[in-house]
């Protein structure tokens, strides 16, 4: 499709993460995956490790309600109904908060869509798996990158960024199931277990992008990029550095 191609190009010219943009899409009708081909599938597995199989291996993944390891993940991308444990905070008490009555707040702040998803698919959005267009893409930084993307962001509407964040199940909370949810893109830190699991790397943060918003993410990175903002972004050189005076090149040097 040529504004996956566009969108690939532009990224890959004006910000160059080191792995690969991942399609997601939220699967309601087997019958769209009925004889695609996909890499990984029947293993139990976080949304983050599907991810992470996508955007380091280039390996397309799928996951159902049977295969889904990650409750948290599971219940935020639609794959099941949340059980009590989580709603309620269980999970979290003692751990993320202090209390049974602050760890459900949290869990309630939690995006989640609708349990009516059939299985999640992702793979890399250079490699898209036949047929299927995804529902948004996730990009994995490091944090002078982040600044690239929200300066695309913000290139037609100007405004402010607003980020959300639970420091717990990012990719699929936030990634995923808010920028399904809102249509609006994200930039999220990577939870504990993405990092443990996932082998997401300490410097690194996620953007989530809506498919109806990759156009114009291009079009921010390459207006921003043509006007000078860089990535890298260059240093100042300075001429007549501070040497110790032993290192200045004198006069009688030759």
């Amino acid at each position: 499709m040529e504004q996956l191609g566009h969108f690939l190009a532009t990224v890959k010219e004006t910000v160059n993460p080191v792995t690969q943009p991942v399609g997601v899409t939220m699967v309601r009708d087997l019958a769209l995956i009925a004889g695609k081909k996909i890499r990984v599938k029947g293993q139990r597995l976080a949304v983050c490790q599907q991810i992470a199989y996508s955007r380091m291996y280039g390996w397309s993944t799928w996951a159902d309600k049977q295969t889904a390891h990650c409750v948290l993940g599971a219940g935020c991308v639609g794959l099941i109904t949340p059980p009590q444990r989580v709603l309620d905070g269980s999970v979290n008490n003692g751990i993320y908060q202090q209390n049974q009555a602050a760890a459900a707040a949290m869990q309630q702040a939690m995006p989640r869509l609708a349990p009516d998803v059939q299985g999640l698919l992702t793979y890399p959005l250079a490699r898209p798996v036949e047929g299927i267009i995804p529902d948004l893409v996730v990009v994995y930084v490091n944090s002078a990158q982040a600044m690239r993307f929200v300066q695309a962001f913000l290139f037609h509407q100007g405004g402010e960024f607003t980020m959300k964040s639970s420091g717990d199940a990012g990719v699929c909370s936030r990634a995923v199931a808010q920028v399904a949810l809102t249509g609006e893109p994200t930039v999220e830190i990577p939870c504990l277990g993405d990092r443990r699991f996932g082998m997401t790397q300490d410097h690194e943060l996620c953007i989530g992008i809506p498919f109806s918003w990759l156009e114009r993410t291009a079009e921010g990175l390459a207006a921003t990029h043509k006007a000078g903002i860089r990535y890298p972004v260059p240093f100042q050189i300075p001429s007549g550095c501070d040497l110790p005076p032993d290192y200045i090149t004198a006069e009688g040097d030759c």
